[in-house]
């Protein structure tokens, strides 16, 4: 991992090169005894999303309330058209961004001697990295203990809101300049700035520090960066986001906003990411095992889990796409985080005694 030229950084952030690409992180210690939290922000976003920018309210964001919870804390920036990336990456791909969080999450964790459970939070488009986040794992020194699908989709065909794959031009640097998107960011924020009684972040703030122009083979919508010009590659789409290999994907477990502003998120996240936990469920309950060898109270609990999964694994947070925005939400996502971690560990117990 290099260090790269120096942006306008803030406060405790880094700025190096991970898998072959520039990179921006936040590390917040806490209990080092605690999983790490990482959280991986969606389309045109830096993750500054999940920690702020100078002038707002540290309680607005996550990193504030999961280190008060006693969770250390790991925000991780992919490069976009933002001022803090010196210079432009279109051909940066999912299964790219998948390296490049493994890498930047073993530094840390490596420099800091945190334990090797960590908890990995895609946000929107950041769910597209759940399959070659885990593929990417295979072989390292972390263990994912879960993945939390924060109001996304993952990189499956035909999972993406029908907005994100339409309108999609490309910048003179060749990046998908997704503005198209931006008057819906900021009546999204509006609405957590109304829940919150007092504006999170200046749109002004928001749009300079935080959006810009992004790697179009991350959205998701079967399109490529080659030869200059994009190209539609759904196999090559498919390949770098590692999406039919279920059986490696972490385990993924769901957190939503509940505002009819979110409608496809809120009425489909929980499904969409079901068949796939089904599936992972399965594999990791019974390891080795055949399904003949569970005993019969065992086959009704594995049965009654598959039949209820969705349910099971996810949560909901008053809000709208930028739910985790505002004191309110902010301090629900760790408590969520943790309910939906000891969910997972009691089914595993279960069938591992």
């Amino acid at each position: 991992m290099k260090k790269t030229a120096i942006g306008k950084l803030q406060e405790g952030e880094v700025l190096v090169s991970a898998a072959g690409f520039p990179v921006l992180y936040r590390y917040i210690a806490a209990d080092a005894s605690k999983p790490l939290m990482v959280f991986v922000p969606g389309n045109s976003h830096l993750a500054r999303i999940f920690y702020g920018c100078p002038g707002t309210r540290e309680d607005d964001f996550v990193s504030y309330w999961v280190h008060r919870a006693g969770y250390p804390f790991l925000a991780i920036s992919y490069p976009i058209a933002n001022q803090i990336f010196d210079g432009f990456f279109p051909s940066f791909t999912i299964a790219d961004w998948g390296k490049q969080v493994v890498e930047v999450i073993e530094k840390v964790r490596s420099k800091n001697n945190l334990q090797g459970e960590v908890i990995v939070c895609g946000w929107s488009m950041g769910c597209k990295i759940a399959g070659a986040l885990g593929r990417a794992a295979i072989g390292k020194n972390i263990s994912i203990a879960m993945f939390v699908a924060m109001s996304g989709d993952p990189a499956v065909p035909g999972f993406i809101p029908k907005a994100n794959a339409e309108n999609i031009t490309m910048t003179p640097e060749g990046l998908a300049n997704r503005e198209c998107l931006y008057p819906w960011f900021f009546k999204s924020l509006e609405k957590q700035n109304s829940y919150s009684g007092h504006t999170i972040l200046e749109q002004d703030v928001y749009r300079e520090r935080i959006l810009g122009a992004t790697p179009v083979g991350l959205i998701g919508a079967g399109l490529m960066y080659k030869a200059n010009r994009f190209i539609e590659d759904f196999k090559g789409s498919l390949f770098s986001a590692n999406t039919f290999d279920y059986e490696s994907y972490p385990f993924p477990v769901v957190i939503h906003g509940n505002s009819q502003c979110d409608a496809e998120n809120v009425l489909l996240n929980v499904s969409d990411w079901a068949f796939i936990r089904d599936r992972i469920l399965i594999k990791e309950i019974l390891g080795v095992k055949s399904l003949d060898k569970l005993s019969p109270a065992q086959w009704e609990g594995l049965k009654t889990i598959i039949e209820t999964s969705g349910k099971y694994f996810s949560q909901s947070v008053p809000g709208g796409h930028f739910f985790f925005l505002g004191s309110v939400g902010a301090r629900a996502i760790p408590e969520k985080i943790k309910l939906l971690f000891l969910r997972v560990k009691s089914v595993q117990d279960l069938f591992n005694r």
